[in-house]
């Protein structure tokens, strides 16, 4: 290797590392402080850098909440794709709903998306972040739902991801962490997954 593509590899390996401590550090601020002291200056302050030096890799809020959510979501497609090399596609799908469930229960993400839900109230351009976000999400639990009942047409199995996703999510406010109900976390897991399954395999699913 030339001293020359050394010298550039290395510029571009202290780039990425410094962008991953910079997404780090808005994560745990997000989580800390709430939305409301979500600032690019706060973000720069957390990473420990200048807001110029913040600015050079994420000139706006929009494009560093971008780059955090695709940092985010892409740990939990990781995992949902090795669910998806293991077993049924039933089996596949409980998992999936098992994991995302029992997830819910961390202080991480009992804070960190209710956080993010509140801060796209504010701003319009966040809403577009978070529903890709989800989308990617939502495409892997459909084409487990389309692997378990091939008779469903694309429309039905939109629809299917779209209210499982939110079923599922609107139970952080109750088996979040250090929530009334999060002890009930396995009977919840038990009572979705079986009623999920019914859903999917013999619900009358609106097809418009």
């Amino acid at each position: 290797m030339s001293s020359t593509n050394k010298v550039k590899n290395g510029v571009y390996s202290k780039g990425k590392s410094r962008i991953n401590d910079i997404l780090d550090a808005a994560h745990q601020l997000l989580i800390d402080a709430g939305y409301h002291n979500f600032s690019m200056r706060k973000v720069a302050d957390a990473a420990g850098i200048k807001l110029g030096n913040l600015q050079y890799y994420f000139p706006s809020k929009s494009l560093l909440v971008s780059a955090m959510l695709d940092k985010t979501i892409q740990v939990y497609l990781d995992t949902f794709d090795e669910i998806r090399t293991h077993g049924s596609p039933e089996e596949q799908f409980q998992n999936l709903i098992k994991h995302v469930i029992t997830d819910l229960t961390s202080r991480e993400t009992t804070q960190f998306f209710p956080e993010l839900w509140s801060l796209s109230n504010h701003e319009e351009d966040i809403t577009v972040h978070m529903d890709q976000m989800y989308a990617k999400y939502r495409s892997i639990l459909g084409d487990i739902i389309a692997d378990m009942n091939p008779a469903l047409s694309p429309k039905q199995v939109e629809k299917l991801s779209l209210f499982i996703s939110a079923s599922v999510e609107g139970h952080t406010v109750f088996i979040g962490h250090n929530k009334p109900w999060t002890k009930e976390v396995d009977n919840i897991v038990a009572m979705a997954t079986q009623s999920f399954t019914w859903l999917v395999e013999h619900g009358d699913i609106p097809k418009r």
